[in-house]
């Protein structure tokens, strides 16, 4: 199945062309430690989930990407929902790198939060008047609206460095 490249400028995405998967990119073999695990988990783009438990890593899927390698992605977890519509769509692939010093955000960025109701997909603000607490905000906030999640129900952090679409 073909990939789309995407260049994000803002907020509107501009499609390039269709690549197909080459060489570069592939699957490695059950037990292997090359490659980025996928988590088999879905980073919910809506509402808070219920979590699947723990995973490990030995047990995940793993894909040689090396742009995403050469930008530190720890794994890959698959969005589901549309609360991140028009950013990200539900079954897109996140790369992301994990973050080991959760006491400070850069507001307005996107995240992958792991929480104890899932694991989700928010852009990050400050709450004015709750010190103690992140404001968890959709892309599409007609459908989806902000809302608080305590700092000390955040048990990962991580930062977005790449996304596999598939068309």
């Amino acid at each position: 199945m073909p990939l789309k490249t995407v260049f994000t400028k803002g907020k509107k995405t501009i499609p390039k062309q269709s690549v197909s998967i080459g060489e570069a990119v592939h699957k490695v073999p059950k037990g292997s430690s090359e490659g980025i695990p996928l988590i088999p988990l879905d980073a919910v783009a809506g509402f808070p989930a219920e979590s699947g438990g723990g995973v490990r890593l030995e047990d995940c899927e793993r894909y040689v990407i090396p742009e995403f390698e050469n930008k530190g992605a720890n794994f890959l977890i698959r969005v589901s929902g549309d609360s991140m519509v028009p950013l990200y769509y539900s079954g897109d692939l996140l790369a992301c790198r994990k973050i080991t010093d959760i006491r400070f955000f850069q507001w307005g960025t996107v995240y992958v939060l792991e929480t104890s109701q899932g694991v989700l997909v928010k852009r990050v603000q400050e709450s004015a008047d709750h010190a103690d607490s992140i404001l968890c905000v959709s892309e599409n906030s007609s459908v989806h609206h902000p809302f608080l999640l305590p700092r000390d129900d955040i048990r990962s952090l991580s930062i977005i460095v790449g996304l596999v679409r598939l068309v």
